[in-house]
């Protein structure tokens, strides 16, 4: 809890202060964060705040936002959560667009190390906005990179590959090295989780694509790092890098860069990245197929008396469950995965603890800033000016939001869409797999409704889509799957519901919409569903639940629709 005392107490009298002399230190420490040390910078820079007093506004911004940028890279995400939020307020208080960009930018970065995903958005969003208007491109490279970052945290890598190749060309265009560097190296790290995802749902096109993608850009970042003379840059490309060639099969390229990669990471005294080389020394192996050396080493680090951060405890457990997995060791698999969820849980837990100290740290940063705007005369200008950003923060939240509703909502009956579906079903499967429930999913379809559209028209179409979602809405659990797959094709995930129960719930909806006034929509409209329904114990893969659902619904048809079919 000792990121959230008070930031170091400025000196209020600026008598003797040395704005060049501070201006150089600053800009001593910039370049030694690039070179990779960032936790002698931070303390550096701890001790020159101290110097700058309180009327330097703009100073201290700078320095607030570097601190805030610096303090993740050592694990303190609490303070740099403090720092950016109140660089931010002075650089507000300046009027200063660049330093606004920059203030929150940092906010928006620390926002989604603390999972605060939505947050993380709003905040680059509003840095984008600030470092458009200082017509800025280099800030505005970084604050599209931060948005990149947030939709990453959201769970959401094809947006966030999208977002930051946007930022890779304004940091070309504007020749913004530094930028460039972070967007090839943060591009290369989403491929890597779209190959991941893609792994996990088995989607063979992805992979294709996601690969060379993953490499390619991996290999622009080390390129990169290696014209910087950073020996820290090149130690972070190398890990994506390395990364993206075992995810490839390419092992024997990856060998030596392996090698390059712990070699830099522990002669520099780069901890997290050296555990991380061996990290990937071990998933070498077990892809050469040494699955017991592979576990070994694993066991070894995990052993290590320097306890790795979360991050990397659970990739360390998560290899150690795909290894003996691999080597059909299963009951050691079983164990490893049971620490993997409650790792899981556990840093959920963390999570929503650091979460809460971040709303203290900005509820006593905008009291602290309350209180000085109170002392000062022109408080008219002050409210207007608040009144200003609030509107600007509401038009950019709505927009997070709407941005957020889009990726999973069907715009035309609000329920979820085929995406969320897709999404959700192995998780709903998988929970219920573990919970010990069981499980059904029902496919619900519109009988004849191309007869619909063409003899009524699209609109009176659009309409019996929208009335037969409330129906189902109103019908079913809030905890229920429910989701549009198709134009006329709907979907419901029932959990703790055995087929024979779904069938009495379905059949009431069937019920429902048969007796429903579609004549209220349109003169001498009917409308009826078919229903087919699968489910029982959960099925190690959900597609296979949601196929013979299809199968059910088939069938319904094939006898005379307008019914209920259980597999």
């Amino acid at each position: 809890m000792s990121d959230l005392l008070d930031l170091p107490t400025p000196t209020t009298d600026s008598t003797g202060f040395d704005a060049s002399a501070f201006d150089l230190a600053l800009h001593a420490q910039r370049q030694r964060s690039a070179a990779g040390d960032y936790r002698t910078s931070t303390e550096a820079l701890e001790q020159l705040l101290l110097t700058c007093p309180a009327t330097e506004l703009h100073r201290r911004a700078v320095a607030l936002t570097l601190l805030a940028q610096h303090y993740p890279r050592i694990g303190r995400l609490t303070a740099s959560a403090r720092c950016a939020t109140t660089a931010l307020g002075l650089a507000e208080k300046l009027g200063h667009d660049g330093l606004i960009a920059d203030a929150l930018t940092a906010q928006s970065f620390v926002f989604a190390q603390l999972m605060m995903a939505r947050e993380a958005l709003e905040a680059g969003m509003r840095a984008l906005a600030a470092a458009r208007r200082a017509g800025d491109p280099v800030r505005e490279s970084w604050a599209m990179n931060r948005v990149g970052v947030a939709y990453a945290s959201l769970e959401n890598p094809e947006q966030a590959c999208a977002t930051t190749e946007q930022a890779l060309e304004i940091a070309a265009r504007a020749g913004a090295t530094d930028a460039l560097f972070a967007c090839h190296n943060n591009l290369a790290h989403f491929w890597l989780e779209r190959i991941h995802d893609a792994t996990a749902l088995r989607q063979s096109e992805v992979m294709a694509e996601a690969i060379p993608r993953a490499r390619q850009t991996a290999e622009r970042a080390y390129a990169l790092a290696r014209q910087s003379g950073s020996a820290h840059r090149v130690t972070v490309a190398l890990s994506n890098l390395v990364n993206a060639l075992l995810a490839g099969g390419q092992l024997d390229e990856a060998l030596p860069l392996i090698n390059e990669f712990g070699d830099l990471a522990h002669n520099h005294g780069y901890p997290t990245l050296a555990l991380e080389a061996d990290l990937q020394r071990a998933v070498y192996l077990r892809l050469q197929g040494e699955p017991l050396q592979a576990t070994r080493m694993l066991s070894a680090l995990l052993e290590a008396d320097t306890d790795p951060p979360p991050r990397l405890r659970r990739l360390l457990v998560r290899s150690l469950y795909e290894t003996h997995k691999a080597g059909g060791e299963f009951a050691e698999a079983l164990r490893w995965l049971e620490e993997l969820l409650r790792l899981d849980l556990q840093m959920r837990r963390d999570s929503l603890l650091l979460q809460t100290e971040v709303i203290l740290i900005r509820e006593q940063v905008e009291q602290a800033q309350a209180r000085a705007d109170s002392a000062a005369a022109d408080a008219q200008r002050e409210r207007a000016r608040a009144l200003h950003l609030e509107h600007e923060q509401l038009r950019l939240r709505e927009h997070a939001m709407a941005l957020d509703r889009a990726a999973h909502e069907d715009v035309l009956t609000g329920l979820h869409n085929r995406r969320h579906a897709e999404y959700a079903l192995p998780l709903l499967v998988e929970g219920a797999r573990m919970a010990g429930e069981v499980i059904s999913v029902a496919a619900l379809d519109v009988d004849h409704f191309k007869r619909i559209n063409d003899s009524h028209g699209h609109a009176v179409g659009d309409a019996v889509l929208q009335q037969l979602a409330q129906l189902l809405r109103h019908r079913l659990r809030s905890a229920d799957l429910l989701a549009r797959i198709g134009g006329e094709e709907f979907m419901a995930v029932l959990v703790g519901i055995a087929p024979p129960q779904a069938a009495e719930i379905c059949e009431r909806l069937r019920l429902a919409v048969a007796e429903h006034d579609w004549a209220a929509v349109h003169r001498g409209l009917s409308v009826s569903i078919s229903v087919g329904i699968a489910g029982g114990a959960p099925p190690q893969q959900a597609d296979a639940l949601l196929q013979r659902a299809d199968q059910a619904l088939y069938a319904a048809k094939r006898c005379g629709r307008n019914r209920v079919q259980v597999d």
